[in-house]
Order: structure tokens, then C-alpha cells, then sequence
């Protein structure tokens, strides 16, 4: 482990704000999440409760975030039960990790556990 390595999972439960996606905060998380792994830290996206609606709308070509999503793409985790919920599982499935260790969600112990700071956003 080098000196300053960081593992950092962010923590995503919105998506809408006044009726449409709140791309403010999908924007920040990628801009911080590509800033630290391009110094070689280690970065989680995880996307909780109605934030699972981010992985299909990032995952469409024509998306405004697309290349600073493509960039940490396989740092997404996204909730399993959530996905069901909100009706965006199958879309999703073997294009993002999807967790359900915690009755069906993402655990959060496990990633303190792993040495992760959860920043949520």
C-alpha cells in the first residue's frame, strides 16, 4: 500500500429533484470518484433506493455523463432489491456488480470493514 491510498465508497440514494434527474449530483460523485482513482485510489459508487435509476440512465449511449461514467463503470455497485423495486434489474444485470448482502441490499459494514470511508452524496 503506498503512502496516502485511500478507499473511498460513495453513497447514492437520490435521483430526482424538482420532477427530473439530479445530474448535480451524479456529476460531482464522477468528477470526485475519477479524481481519486486517477491517483490511484480506490473508489466504490454505490447507488441505494431510488439512485438505482443512475444505472440505466448512465448505462444509455447517448448520456451527458457517459465518458465520466465509462471511466469508473466498474466501480458501480448497485442494490439488488432496489433494482427490483424501481423495475431496472434485468437492464442493468451483467453490465453492474449488483449486492444484495444485507436482506437484499448493499451492506455498508462490509465495505467499513474493507478500510472504506462512505461519503454520502
Amino acid at each position: 500500500m503506498r503512502w496516502g491510498f485511500m478507499k473511498v465508497a460513495f453513497l447514492i440514494f437520490s435521483y430526482f429533484h424538482k420532477n427530473q434527474p439530479n445530474m448535480p449530483v451524479m456529476m460531482h460523485t464522477l468528477l470526485f470518484a475519477n479524481e481519486l482513482k486517477e491517483k490511484g485510489d480506490e473508489v466504490k459508487i454505490i447507488l441505494e433506493g431510488e439512485a438505482v435509476l443512475w444505472a440505466k440512465d448512465l448505462l444509455s449511449e447517448n448520456h451527458p455523463l457517459k465518458s465520466h461514467f465509462e471511466k469508473v463503470k466498474d466501480d458501480f455497485v448497485v442494490c439488488e432489491a432496489c433494482a427490483s423495486m424501481f423495475n431496472v434489474k434485468e437492464e442493468i444485470k451483467g453490465k453492474l456488480k449488483l449486492e444484495n448482502d444485507l436482506f437484499g441490499h448493499v451492506s455498508l459494514k462490509k465495505y467499513l470493514d474493507g478500510g472504506y470511508r462512505i461519503i454520502e452524496l
